[in-house]
Parts: structure tokens; sequence; C-alpha cells
């Protein structure tokens, strides 16, 4: 069990770094005060997210940041992070903190 342990917590460093990154690009495109696009936000945090996976997705093309508000308020975030931990790590079966997404009957 503390293999299974020790491998998700890289695991989830890995995507706390990804998605900190992804929180400072929101940000800084959030400053400028103009809408932003959500695929060039993903790419500046290292995401191979394309127009077509964002068509999957449901995800609006330009996102409105409101400045007032925290980036992850604004940001469609929650499905890049399912849509992330299905590409990045296919065997585990959910992400640990958004299984809803995969089980909505619960």
């Amino acid at each position: 069990m503390a293999a299974h342990e020790e491998s998700l917590a890289k695991v989830m460093e890995e995507a706390n770094a990804t998605f900190g990154r992804l929180a400072e690009a929101a940000e800084a495109a959030g400053r400028e005060g103009q809408p932003v696009r959500v695929a060039d936000v993903t790419r500046k945090a290292g995401m191979e997210l394309d127009e077509r996976v964002i068509g999957e997705l449901h995800l609006p093309e330009l996102v409105f940041p409101h400045p007032w508000l925290p980036w992850y308020c604004w940001f469609p975030w929650r499905p890049i992070w399912c849509w992330w931990w299905r590409w990045r790590y296919p065997w585990y079966p959910c992400c640990p903190w958004w299984w809803h997404r995969c089980h909505p009957w619960l």
C-alpha cells in the first residue's frame, strides 16, 4: 500500500505543478482585461490541448475574465483537470477529487 501512496503522491505533485502553471497563465492573461483564449492559456501552461479537444470538452473558445474574481472562478479549469488526468494517467480509473464527473449518479 505504501508504494501506491508514494506513486499517487508523485502524480499529485505533477498535477499541482501543471495546474500551478495554468493558474499563472490564466492570471496573467486575465490581467490584460481582454477576452482570453482557452487554447493559448493551456499551451502556456505546457498542456497539449488543441481546438479539437476544447470542442470535445464543450469549452468556450474565449473566456471573459473578471478582474475582481480569482482565476478559478472564471476560467473553465475543471473539465481541463479531468481531461488532463485521463490523458496523463489513464491507468487510474478516476481522478481523486473530481470522480463525480465520471459517476454522476452519486
